[in-house]
């Protein structure tokens, strides 16, 4: 029996140690824990493999991107149940007939059920909705240091008033620790980050106000069916 093999077995004694048959839960909860012994496993591991992932695109070409996009990543998460993990990657690719490698910043939704997949859409539109807003609103302006500086500031404006779409939902018992199992075994251990600041060039209050005014209009119902937004915890 090999490792997955063993999980599967493992989630399915614990289920039946659920039972309101007293013999037949404590012969399931007696197998569990000898299998979790003899493959070095335990609960946490055996939840993490109910415990998928979604991808979405950052549209940061290899590098770190900006705190604001962190903090909708994270916004999105928190709505969703979900764990958000920003990966730098390179992978080859065929372009004219030849080899080249492409860089890239993703990042992954851990969660259970449907949970990765609808976060990951979610941050797909609302990502794209700051973009546009960003760039209609840095469009006259020359230097590219001030550009970079008033479009963060922007986008920071944006996804504060973001917070009214995502009331954070609580994690059911024992998913915290499914999902640092998930993502250890996915991923190893893991760094963490605060983003690319962007500290050159000049901004101003109004370019933050004027984020927030564009993500108050933002809408995250396009796709998305009733049901999906409000999906039962796992």
């Amino acid at each position: 029996m090999d490792r997955e093999k063993a999980l599967r077995k493992i989630q399915a004694c614990l289920r039946m140690a659920g039972s309101a048959n007293s013999t037949e839960a404590a012969t399931a909860l007696r197998q569990a824990r000898a299998l979790m012994d003899k493959y070095g496993l335990n609960e946490a591991d055996a939840a993490a493999s109910e415990i998928g992932a979604a991808e979405a695109s950052t549209g940061y070409r290899g590098g770190m991107v900006p705190p604001s996009l962190l903090a909708l990543a994270n916004l999105v998460a928190d709505g969703y149940r979900c764990a958000p993990v920003i990966q730098l990657r390179r992978r080859t690719v065929v372009r004219d007939g030849l080899l080249r490698v492409v860089a890239e910043t993703v990042i992954h939704f851990h969660g259970a059920g449907a949970d990765p997949q609808v976060a990951s859409y979610a941050f797909a539109v609302l990502r794209r909705q700051l973009q546009r807003g960003k760039a209609a609103h840095t469009k006259r302006i020359r230097k590219q240091a001030n550009k970079d500086r008033r479009g963060e500031e922007f986008a920071v404006g944006f996804v504060s008033a973001l917070c009214r779409l995502f009331p954070r939902a609580e994690l059911p018992e024992g998913r915290q620790a499914a999902l640092d199992a998930a993502i250890r075994h996915h991923h190893g251990e893991l760094g963490s980050t605060s983003g690319k600041e962007i500290k050159k060039g000049r901004a101003s209050e109004n370019d933050r106000w004027a984020g927030w005014e564009a993500g108050r209009q933002a809408q995250l119902n396009q796709g998305l069916s009733e049901g999906q937004k409000k999906l039962e915890a796992h």
